[in-house]
This record gives C-alpha cells, sequence and structure tokens, in this order.
C-alpha cells in the first residue's frame, strides 16, 4: 500500500518533509556550489592559458623586432660602408701613386747614365740630374727625350731637356720629365 495509513502525527510529517527538503536543497546546493567552482577553475585556467600563450607571442614579436632593427642597423652600416669603400676607391683611382713614378723614372735610362738626383715639381713633374762617364751616352739622353715628345713612351707626355755640362771626367745633364 502505497497510499496507505500514515500514523505518524503531523508534527511528525512536517519534520519529516522539513528534513527531505533540506536535504534536496543540500544536494542542490552542493550541486550548484561544484558548477560555480568547476566555472571558476576553468575561467581561471582560461585566463591563465591566455596570459602565457600572449607573453609567448610577445616574445616572438620581440625577437623578430629586435632581429629586424639589427638587420636595418645592418643595411645602413652595409650602405654607408659601400658608399665610403666608393669614396676610397675614388679617391684611389685618382691618387697619383709616386711609388710606381720613380720606378719609371729609375727605369728611363741604361746603366750607363746614372740618376744623381731627381726632384718632383708637381704631381707629375719630375726634374732629373744624371751623370754620364762617357759622351756617347748624352746621344742616349737626347733619343729618350725625343722618343718621348713624340709619344712612343705611353707613360711620359713631354720631356725637356735644360742644360748639359762637362766637368773634369764626366758628364751631367739637368731634365724636365711629365708624366701622364
Amino acid at each position: 500500500m502505497k497510499e496507505g495509513l500514515n500514523l505518524l502525527p503531523s508534527v511528525a510529517k512536517f519534520q519529516a518533509a522539513k528534513i527531505k527538503l533540506k536535504k534536496r536543497i543540500n544536494f542542490g546546493m552542493s550541486i550548484f556550489f561544484g558548477c560555480w567552482v568547476l566555472s571558476v577553475i576553468v575561467i581561471f585556467s582560461w585566463l591563465w592559458f591566455c596570459n602565457y600563450s600572449l607573453k609567448k607571442t610577445e616574445n616572438k614579436n620581440t625577437t623578430a623586432l629586435n632581429k629586424y632593427k639589427s638587420l636595418a642597423t645592418n643595411v645602413v652600416l652595409s650602405k654607408r660602408n659601400k658608399y665610403q669603400a666608393k669614396l676610397v676607391g675614388q679617391v684611389l683611382k685618382e691618387r697619383f701613386e709616386y711609388g710606381s713614378s720613380i720606378e719609371k723614372i729609375t727605369n728611363l735610362f741604361s746603366e750607363n747614365i746614372t740618376l744623381e738626383n731627381f726632384e718632383i715639381g708637381n704631381k707629375k713633374q719630375f726634374m732629373l740630374k744624371g751623370v754620364m762617364t762617357n759622351g756617347k751616352d748624352i746621344s742616349e739622353v737626347e733619343e729618350k727625350v725625343r722618343d718621348i715628345n713624340l709619344g712612343l713612351y705611353p707613360d711620359f707626355r713631354l720631356a725637356k731637356l735644360n742644360s748639359i755640362s762637362i766637368g773634369s771626367n764626366n758628364w751631367t745633364f739637368e731634365m724636365e720629365v711629365d708624366l701622364i
């Protein structure tokens, strides 16, 4: 008999109903509190994950930005170095090289003619003073002057014999030579 006779007094019935209701409310509250705690845990976990991924992305972005700045600095330095190298190259190309010019001057005459002294007049002009022991070698000097003026020596532009003198046992001469 389900719906049978209940012999409990009404106060007891009321207390029994109150206890059942209290159990249901406690059960409902436990489920609500559990859901609330679970949702707080999920929300804080999601916030932590988003914060972690944001920091990781910011680190990658910072690294990429630093690489870009470094690359930009390197490009600027590279361009500046190329420009400076180009300027140095132009200066070196236009610069007069005294060493090779002096070598050309010293190799101009044979062993019989000794260059005693030479002076650099301006950038490409040399004043030579030479000595010969034999008067026959003066013709070599005159031939060199003529050949330079005719353009047979491509490194020289102009030659001019200024003086010839005879000493006790040697001949001396002075001449100007212009290089190209």
